[in-house]
């Protein structure tokens, strides 16, 4: 089964979200590193996600802050596609035209 996200990953494709599930403390700390820059430093406690319907994610360092997640979950929208306001200046700040993850939510919109 698919568990598409808010801005239209597929979470049980997602890295963080597979380091999350298999409990695999070398990936999360591969991941903290990797997502880290001079503007947000990450630890491997920060690498948990169960997808962004989880409420851990409220206070979640990774995705806590994220617009995207913030403005979907009290729609309650199983995702972004499904919004009267798709594509939103949200989604095209963060999820570009052409990506994989955008053309899975123009799919789903253009399906309602």
């Amino acid at each position: 089964m698919e568990y598409i996200s808010y801005c239209g990953i597929l979470c049980n494709e997602c890295p963080v979200y597979v380091a999350t599930a298999t409990n695999d403390m070398q990936m999360k700390a591969k991941l903290a590193k990797e997502y880290s820059s001079a503007r947000n430093q990450f630890s491997i406690d920060d690498m948990n996600c169960y997808g962004c319907f989880w409420e851990g994610n409220k206070t979640s360092t990774l995705c806590g802050k994220c617009d995207i997640r913030n403005c979907a979950e009290p729609k309650r929208l199983k995702n972004c596609g499904y919004c009267e306001e798709y594509p939103c200046s949200h989604i095209n700040s963060h999820v570009r035209e052409g990506t994989e993850n955008r053309k899975r939510l123009d799919r789903i919109k253009a399906s309602l």
